[in-house]
């Protein structure tokens, strides 16, 4: 059977199909009533709708193949009608050049007459065919045909309006969701407003912060809620002067009456933290701020001011002092790399572990750029480095330093930069991850790499392929030819010794810059770095005229990208040449691709 050309539309032809969504989902009643139809008109047992995708033709509606989904495109009747804009009509498969030796003839379901008309949407793209098919010849008479046709043009139309009818489904939800969104967010800003008080009174007393005055005419002393809480006394209570300056720890009275009293003589403020017992016993420490306020002819009228509970402060504040003397400790002590340095990358400080890892004395670090420590063509990464930390704040990557005796350390870092002082430094951290990336490594080459072969694997042309850039690669697809006889006749083991004797084989056709690939199965591929200046033409045929080394028998097709072409591109250019040269040869002992 000759496999069907493709249509000269088929890339665009297959980004239409992608967009119709509708290649593997489930029976639809329409589709299905328009091949009942067409079965019921044409008289024939079996129809189709058939969407041409582009290693398979798959039926949205099929009658009369219970059980059956899909086919290759290559034995598919449907590749060839959409080729044209006409029906297609076969009347006895069997004599027929193009199909008389295709599976679907010679074995189940045993085609004989084949009448299928294109699906060609609006925008002229053919997606397949509704076709018949039956098991004897025959022909369809003129109102068979027309009608065929119009039951074709009926389920392009059918496509288009499930394709819209989806297209609306997925706009209403995203118009529903964003309703949602709005509904929820009117819900969350009604019930701020609501809690907006509360809010605000918590935030006041969580605050800790009080009011008080004295009122120097008469002695009398007024506190707020808040300074009421502080002392735990109940809110309205009003001591005296004395009783008030009793709160204070002995040690702090002495120190507010001073206060209290230099106000008065000299109009002198007061910002003071001092020890405090609450009237429960509760000792705290309180920041008390006061001033003089006078009269209309300059005489102190009163003392007022504020008081806060800084017990919490004073203890954050013990705690960053025993935080620094821990951190200076794990500075000195710490097996990874905490250093600071410079805008220009200078050391300023590195702990001694670090140092010593190195092979290096602090002394010899210290004043010296980070740049010392590393390989030339590293340099300018980590420019772009401290252009970043400095932009960001912070940092994050990895850092490559060289020791003294000349060996590879992998640092992974965390920076910040420390930029509240008159001089901004950054505070590095990293940790050896030289051990890990090196095991990382083997482990990703082992990945790339087939087992039996030692060739690269599918893995490796997928990174390639995510990767590929401008540059222009040479493309050798290879096929042994027969291979499964081998299997069949000596055993998988003389079959994998042929696929190792091949690998070295191809090996030595090429460039240690270029990659050997198994592509599965009796499949190679052959990459050609830079192939320019008919690159890829001189290896073929150095392969070719070195056929008698093979281990086997096989047959190629190559292609060289441009820098316009994709590398799925090329690999499919090498392997249409691959599939017509073998296509070329006579049919005799000829095995198929089974591609």
């Amino acid at each position: 059977m000759s496999a069907a050309a493709l249509p000269i539309d088929e890339e665009s032809r297959l980004t239409r199909l992608r967009e119709l969504a509708v290649l593997d989902t489930d029976a639809e009643p329409l589709f299905d009533a328009l091949t009942e139809a067409a079965a019921a008109i044409t008289g024939q047992p079996i129809a189709l709708i058939s969407l041409i995708d582009a290693g398979r033709q798959w039926f949205k509606s099929s009658i009369g193949l219970p059980g059956v989904r899909q086919t290759s495109r290559e034995s598919a009747f449907c590749a060839h009608t959409i080729l044209g804009s006409e029906l297609l009509e076969v009347a006895d498969a069997r004599i027929d050049p193009r199909f008389g030796d295709s599976p679907l003839v010679s074995g189940t379901p045993n085609i004989v007459f084949y009448a299928g008309a294109p699906i060609v949407l609006s925008d002229g793209s053919c997606m397949g065919s509704l076709c018949v098919m039956g098991r004897e010849p025959g022909t369809l008479n003129e109102i068979q045909q027309r009608t065929l046709k119009a039951l074709a043009r009926a389920a392009a139309e059918a496509l288009e309006l499930r394709q819209q009818a989806l297209e609306n489904h997925l706009t209403l939800e995203c118009e529903a969701e964003t309703l949602r969104r709005q509904l929820e967010e009117g819900r969350t800003l009604e019930q701020e407003l609501r809690h907006k008080k509360a809010f605000l009174k918590r935030t006041d007393r969580l605050a800790g912060v009080g009011g008080w005055e004295l009122d120097l005419t008469n002695n009398t002393i007024i506190w707020s809620d808040e300074t009421c809480r502080i002392h735990e006394v109940p809110i309205g209570y009003q001591p005296s002067l004395e009783e008030a300056l009793e709160f204070y720890a002995p040690e702090g009275r002495p120190i507010i009456k001073e206060a209290v009293k230099k106000a008065i003589v000299s109009g002198e403020d007061w910002d003071l933290q001092l020890p405090l017992v609450t009237a429960k016993g509760r000792k705290i420490w309180v920041r008390a701020v006061g001033a003089v306020e006078y009269d209309d002819e300059g005489r102190p009228r009163c003392v007022g001011g504020a008081l806060q509970d800084v017990t919490l402060r004073k203890r954050v504040i013990a705690a960053l002092e025993a935080s620094d003397r821990r951190y200076r400790k794990l500075f000195q002590y710490s097996l990874g790399l905490i250093c600071t340095h410079d805008h220009e990358g200078v050391l300023l400080s590195i702990n001694p572990a670090a140092a010593k890892s190195l092979g290096y004395s602090i002394g010899e670090m210290i004043g010296r750029p980070l740049t010392d420590f590393m390989r030339p063509e590293l340099r300018g990464k980590f420019q772009a480095y401290l252009l970043r930390v400095m932009r960001n704040d912070s940092d994050a990557g990895m850092l490559e330093l060289i020791a003294k005796d000349g060996s590879e350390h992998i640092w992974q870092y965390h920076n910040v930069l420390d930029d509240e002082g008159d001089d901004p430094y950054v505070l590095g951290h990293a940790q050896d991850v030289t051990e890990r990336q090196q095991h990382e490594r083997k482990l990703h080459e082992w990945s790339m790499r087939d087992t039996l072969t030692g060739c690269y694997n599918r893995r490796y042309l997928a990174e390639l392929t995510a990767s590929h850039g401008d540059e222009h690669w040479g493309c050798i697809v290879i096929d042994l030819d027969h291979f499964k006889q081998v299997n069949d006749t000596y055993g998988h083991q003389r079959g994998d010794e042929v696929l190792i004797g091949m690998a070295r084989f191809l090996s030595s056709h090429v460039r240690p810059q270029d990659a050997v690939i198994r592509l599965g199965g009796d499949e190679f591929l052959v990459l050609l770095r830079e192939a320019e200046g008919g690159l890829t033409a001189n290896v073929v045929a150095r392969i070719d005229a070195d056929r008698a080394a093979a281990p086997i028998a096989f047959t190629l097709g190559s292609a060289t990208l441009d820098q316009e072409m994709s590398l799925e591109a090329g690999l499919a250019a090498a392997d249409r040449r691959l599939y017509q040269a073998r296509e070329g040869r006579p049919r005799h002992g000829r095995q198929e691709r089974g591609r």
